[in-house]
Parts: structure tokens; C-alpha cells; sequence
């Protein structure tokens, strides 16, 4: 029964509870229906019952004042660790209105078994370890101990929300050896009984072939059955899948527009830290390419710019640009991208490029530049001009390759003449200091215009510099800081550094 239903339901339900009151009660604090109502429905529920209403009438508003003054809420007063409703009633039914932020009720609670205050306190462990990043490894590994053994003594007796996070914890190995047969085993144990989060974990598992055969049809089933329950998330994920197969052409017909169309929804609705980000990834190289919608480079490499993050660190710079910063990775959005990329490898060239951007960094997978190198090969050969710029960029830098300043010179110009802006600016490069090529700052000048007319905010940096030094054009020191201010307002640093030096 869906919490609409429940709640519209609620006179024919009070005549119900006349004669079965102490039944409701626990049926209504059962975590077995912590996901069917949210926490403010149980408590309408539960006040028709007499012997209940102590439950809410003071306790709850108690134990949300000791999460207040223990800095565990936002600033909207909502808890920044999500408790099922049934795991408030359960903890603030031994929650006295403390004035410090004393965790000693709690801990008690839980060597006495009680699970709720378990799983609490594994997540006040977690939070308070994400904020202490540069913590000592030995005192990490401690902490990450505690967790799991919080975790596995509510999990013991079936505490949902503490069986998803232990199998977090075999799944990323935190606390435990990595096992993902494991992690599995108690991702179908919450999806058999209907447990949504569950559902969409254990699709993961065969989306990713973690402890099972990989296998997406089944993946979609179990995203599926959680979309069934009303589950905007297992929806998501689906639509992500699809999009991918609507990409690649995978089992059905391929479509651009329909991928983007996907993506996009994604991007912009989901939540999930794995999901949004690749789909965001995404739709920045199909604006970027004009692929299923009118070409808008600008706009594509400013979203792939803006997309990246600590757990997604593929931006322009790397990804576009080919700035060789450590990215290495082995995240599950990293190993999801990279399956994904490699998954239509054989199908779509822009998912053969990425997945070699994936091998040279080792962004969810194992770094290999050779490989990688021999992957932009063939695809430059093809005319691609954005893997041009990339073998360009292994021969300047001997990255799988032998260092040949020709033939990265070679590279680059092809891409450029193709009037791919980066190599534009990496050909004005190599011409204004004589790599692979005699040096020339008109011709310099001119493949720096071409780059910074497009909006590149590399070459508009280095035609600024032109201005500044009087390179291949008089110095002309007001139309330097002009371009460099149009750098610095995409985030060049070196254009700011300039700006900031001068009044």
C-alpha cells in the first residue's frame, strides 16, 4: 500500500484500529514499512491509537533538539544522517532533552542490542569521518573498524538500513575485505523483500558484474521492480541504461537524440552521485559534437568544465585539452564510465576515444599509455579530430610512444585544420616555440586567433600573451588584458594571475 493510499484512507482505517491498537502500533514501526509512509503520516496514524500517543506526544521533538545540539542537522533543522521513521520512534523513545551533545545514551543503547542506535551510531561515525579527510590511515582504518562492527550487530537482526551499509562496506572494502559475492548476497537478501534501495544495488551488481555474471537485462528487471514501488531512482537508472543502448545501438536502434534526450533527463533529476555525473559527462560532449542537437561547443565543454568533481575528475582540461594531471581512479563512477565506454567501443568511435582517455589516466581501469596510444591511433587516421589532438599529445610528451616532435606536430595540425580549437591553439603553440616546427609568432598569432574566436579559453590566454609581448603583432598591452580576461572568466588561472598583477 503506497502512502497516498494509506493516507487518504485514514477514516476507514480508524475504525479498523478500535479493536486492534497495540497490532497497528507495531505494524507502524515495523522497518519493514519504513519506506511506504514518511515520518509526520506515521505519527497521524499512530495518535488515533491511545496507548501510542506517548510515543509522539513529547519523545520525538526530544530526540530531533539532541540531534540539533549534537551537529547532526543542516541548517533547515533536516537530519544530515537519514533514519527510517520507524528508527526516530525507536531511538526517541530513550532520548531524554539533554543540553550537551552527549553520544553516552546512545552507545548504551547499543550494547544493549538495540539496533536503531547500532546503525546510528555507524552513521555518526561515517559523517564524522568524512569531515576529518586528512585524519591519520591508522586512525581511518580504526574508525572504519567501529563502523562495520555497529553496522553488523544491526544488521544481525535484520536492520534494513544497516544491511545496505555493510554491504557498502564489502562492496568498496571500508572496514573489511573487499567481497563483492558478499555485498551481493546481502543486496538480493533486502531486494527479495522488496527493499527499493536494495533493488537498484543489486541491479548495479549485474550492471557491473560485481559477484554475478554481468547481465543488463536483468539489471533492468531489478531496477525495474523498484520503479514498481515508486522509486524515482530505480526509474533513473533505467533511463540511463537506455540511453547508453540508444547511443551505441545496442539491442536497439541507434539514436543520438534519443540518448541525449535520456542523459539529459538524467542530469537534471537524478541525485545518485554515480549516474549524474557520467550523464552530465555526456550530454557536454554531444553539445560539444552536435550530436542529437544543433552543435554548441561552447556550451558542451563549459558542462564538461562544470561537471567535474572529486568522484568524476574527468574535465576539459583532461579530457579536451589533454592536460596530463593525475586523475587516476578506480571509484564506481570511474569503473561504471569506463565499462560503459568500453561496452560500445566496437560500435561508436566516441566511446573508443573516451575509453582510451580512460586507459592513459587509469580512470576505472588499469593505466596503460601504450595501449591507449594504440587505441587514438587508427581512431586520428579516421579523421577524428579529437583524437588527432591526443596521439598529437602522446608523440609531443612520449606518453605510450616515442618522443617525435614532427609527428605531434603532425597530429595537431590535422585536428586543427579541422578547426577543432584545441588544436588550433596547440599548433600556435608548437609554431610560436619551434616544436616540431620552425618557430613563427605571425603564424603563431593566427592559430591563436582561430583557437580564442571560437571562445578557447587556452588560446585566448596565449593571444593575450601575443598582445602582451608584442609576438607576431605589436604590443598592445589593453587588447591583452581583454583576452585574458575573457580566459579568466572561464577559469584560466594564469589569466587571472595576470589580471590580479595589474591595477
Amino acid at each position: 500500500m503506497t502512502a497516498s493510499t494509506m493516507s487518504s484512507s485514514l477514516d476507514i482505517t480508524r475504525l479498523s484500529l478500535k479493536h486492534n491498537q497495540d497490532i497497528f502500533t507495531i505494524f507502524c514501526c515495523n522497518d519493514s514499512f519504513q519506506l511506504a509512509l514518511d515520518l509526520n503520516t506515521i505519527k497521524t496514524l499512530l495518535r488515533v491509537c491511545k496507548r501510542a500517543q506517548s510515543l509522539l506526544s513529547f519523545k520525538v521533538p526530544h530526540f530531533h533538539r539532541w540531534c540539533q545540539s549534537a551537529g547532526l542537522c543542516h541548517p533547515d533543522g533536516q537530519l544530515r544522517i537519514g533514519l527510517t521513521p520507524s528508527d526516530q520512534i525507536a531511538l526517541s523513545l530513550h532520548c531524554e532533552d539533554q543540553a550537551t551533545a552527549d553520544r553516552s545514551w546512545l552507545e548504551d543503547r547499543a550494547e544493549q542490542g538495540n539496533a536503531a542506535a547500532s546503525y546510528f551510531l555507524a552513521r555518526i561515525l561515517q559523517v564524522d569521518l568524512d569531515k576529518q579527510q586528512s585524519a591519520d590511515e591508522s586512525d581511518r582504518v580504526t574508525t572504519h573498524n567501529q563502523i562495520v562492527r555497529h553496522l553488523k550487530n544491526a544488521a544481525e537482526v535484520d536492520h534494513s538500513m544497516a544491511q545496505l551499509e555493510l554491504a557498502e562496506c564489502y562492496r568498496n572494502g571500508h572496514g573489511v575485505d573487499q567481497d563483492h559475492t558478499k555485498a551481493t548476497e546481502l543486496y538480493r537478501s533486502l531486494a527479495d523483500r522488496g527493499i527499493s534501495q536494495g533493488q537498484i544495488a543489486l541491479g548495479g551488481c549485474y550492471e557491473g558484474g560485481e559477484g554475478v555474471d554481468q547481465d543488463y537485462n536483468i539489471a533492468i528487471e531489478w531496477y525495474s521492480k523498484a520503479e514498481d514501488q515508486g522509486s524515482e531512482d530505480g526509474r533513473l537508472h533505467i533511463t540511463f541504461l537506455r540511453a547508453w543502448f540508444s547511443f551505441i545501438g545496442h539491442g536497439t536502434e541507434q539514436s543520438d537524440a534519443d540518448a541525449l534526450a535520456r542523459w539529459q533527463e538524467v542530469a537534471t533529476q537524478s541525485t545518485d552521485p554515480v549516474i549524474k555525473p557520467i550523464a552530465t559527462h555526456m550530454v557536454g560532449w554531444m553539445h560539444y559534437l552536435g550530436r542529437g542537437t544543433e552543435r554548441d561547443e561552447q556550451r558542451g565543454i563549459k558542462i564538461i568544465r562544470d561537471n567535474q568533481s572529486d568522484e568524476f575528475k574527468l574535465g576539459e582540461s583532461e579530457c579536451l585539452a589533454s592536460v596530463w594531471n593525475n586523475i587516476k581512479s578506480d571509484s564506481r563512477t570511474a569503473c561504471k564510465f569506463f565499462n560503459l565506454c568500453q561496452l560500445g567501443s566496437d560500435r561508436n568511435w566516441l566511446c573508443r576515444h573516451l575509453m582510451a582517455v580512460c586507459v592513459f589516466f587509469g580512470f576505472g581501469t588499469t593505466e596503460d599509455r601504450t595501449k591507449a596510444a594504440g587505441i587514438f591511433e587508427p581512431l586520428a587516421d579516421d579523421g577524428h579530430s579529437d583524437s588527432q589532438f591526443w596521439i598529437g599529445s602522446c608523440y609531443r610528451c612520449g606518453g605510450g610512444v616515442s618522443r617525435d616532435w614532427k609527428k605531434a606536430f603532425e597530429g595537431y595540425s590535422k585536428s586543427a585544420d579541422q578547426g577543432n580549437s584545441y588544436g588550433q591553439w596547440i599548433v600556435g603553440c608548437c609554431c610560436y616555440n619551434g616544436h616540431g616546427v620552425t618557430r613563427d609568432y605571425a603564424k603563431a598569432l593566427e592559430w591563436f586567433r582561430k583557437s580564442s574566436e571560437q571562445g578557447n579559453r587556452y588560446g585566448q590566454w596565449w593571444l593575450g600573451n601575443c598582445y602582451q609581448l608584442g609576438r607576431g603583432v605589436p604590443e598592445d598591452i589593453d587588447t591583452a588584458i581583454s583576452w585574458f580576461r575573457r580566459s579568466a572568466d572561464q577559469g584560466h588561472e594564469s589569466a587571472f594571475k595576470e589580471l590580479e598583477r595589474r591595477p
